[in-house]
């Protein structure tokens, strides 16, 4: 089948919506299948960086970037990424096309192919369910209410007429029906974890990541996300500075990840305070990988997310995780709580304070292996593209 995905963020770009969609798209095209994916050329969420225009085969996907104009600021209708080139390319030849991300210009492109041509068209939405409430809220001023009714009404018009809407957390779905009205809406938790990718990790590369990061023989607590504000690094910091000075040099507090807002990023190291047992960095993928072998402890406190992926990653890795119930997939499916991982209160510092002293204390080898075990189970790539393809219609 020739199947065609459309998105404003592909890899180098770094998120959790652009992982999904690499895997997806190259698992697809180790099945035999034709992948494309047009996008833009920014690396980043903001538009600020991009790599060349042009097309090339990346994994076996086809991989298009098209030269676009990033919109300064943020305008109500989320069309950030103006791309004229989607309007042209959602009339390439296709079985099917699929929507991936925000709904926004190319929605717009590919709902007119449909109309046309009949073509399938599946929407891949990654907005959660309280975003979704902020949305349709429209409180904040006067772009805000023209957000929200765009959403009740263009939106959601659109996300009617495709075929499939599969959201990325039981919350989120509930919200697209309920608050939307669709009644076309399938879940499926798209993050997962390539095993063969950990397993090649060997104990000569964790002992040099350890040395070139000063950890010596402490035992680590790894926060491997985006350094912004949703991701609540600076919530983790907090809570564990006074854990941290209670056993100097026993633990270290490793936050890996690429810093997407420069002022928070900024607040983050002022918190650290040159901490000797905090050590902010980014980190290629390979040694990321590495990172999650040698944690102990994961944690994601999370003021708000559908997945989070990295949840999976170090359940695999054999870590105790840690886990916001801002995070609605944790909360409402995969996370059983003193089973396969601790669930702690959104924004709560000392709810998170005393999750991190009890994985800190105990050896909860039961919880590890119970995580691991469902990791292996529902979230290898193989296994949720084998779910994701039963959602799909089959032209």
């Amino acid at each position: 089948m020739r199947i065609r995905f459309f998105s404003y963020f592909y890899t180098p770009c770094v998120g959790g919506g652009e992982v999904i969609l690499q895997h997806q798209a190259e698992e697809l095209a180790r099945r035999g299948h034709e992948v494309h994916v047009h996008t833009t050329p920014f690396t980043n969420m903001d538009g600020s960086t991009a790599v060349a225009v042009g097309s090339n085969v990346e994994g076996g996907v086809h991989v298009h970037r098209r030269a676009s104009r990033w919109l300064p600021g943020r305008n109500p209708l989320e069309k950030n990424a103006i791309t004229p080139a989607f309007y042209a390319d959602a009339w390439l030849p296709a079985q099917l096309l699929v929507c991936v991300g925000f709904p926004s210009l190319h929605l717009d492109a590919l709902l007119a192919r449909r109309a046309v041509a009949g073509t399938p068209l599946v929407v891949q939405n990654y907005v959660t369910a309280a975003f979704l409430d902020e949305i349709l809220a429209g409180e904040g001023g006067w772009n805000k209410r023209i957000r929200a009714e765009y959403w009740k009404r263009w939106v959601r018009n659109g996300l009617a007429k495709a075929d499939v809407v599969i959201a990325d957390s039981p919350a989120a779905a509930a919200g697209l029906r309920d608050r939307l009205g669709l009644t076309n809406v399938q879940t499926h938790i798209g993050m997962a974890v390539d095993p063969a990718e950990f397993d090649a990790v060997t104990p000569a590369a964790i002992d040099a990541l350890r040395a070139s990061l000063g950890l010596g023989s402490a035992k680590v607590v790894l926060a491997p996300s985006r350094v912004s504000h949703q991701k609540g690094a600076d919530l983790l910091v907090e809570a564990m500075r006074p854990l941290l000075d209670a056993q100097p040099g026993a633990w270290k507090l490793v936050i890996a990840g690429p810093v997407n807002e420069a002022a928070f990023g900024e607040r983050v190291r002022q918190l650290a305070a040159n901490h000797p047992d905090i050590v902010i960095t980014e980190r290629c993928r390979a040694e990321q990988v590495t990172l999650f072998r040698t944690a102990d402890i994961v944690v994601l406190p999370s003021r708000g997310e559908t997945v989070g992926g990295v949840v999976f990653e170090g359940m695999y890795a054999g870590a105790v995780c840690i886990v916001s119930d801002g995070v609605e997939a944790a909360r409402d499916d995969y996370l059983q709580h003193g089973v396969n991982g601790l669930l702690v209160p959104k924004e709560d510092v000392s709810a998170l304070r005393a999750a991190l002293t009890q994985a800190m204390t105990k050896p909860m080898s039961q919880v590890r292996a119970a995580g691991r075990k469902m990791v292996e189970e529902r979230f290898t790539w193989r296994a949720s593209v084998d779910r994701l393809w039963e959602l799909y219609p089959h032209a």
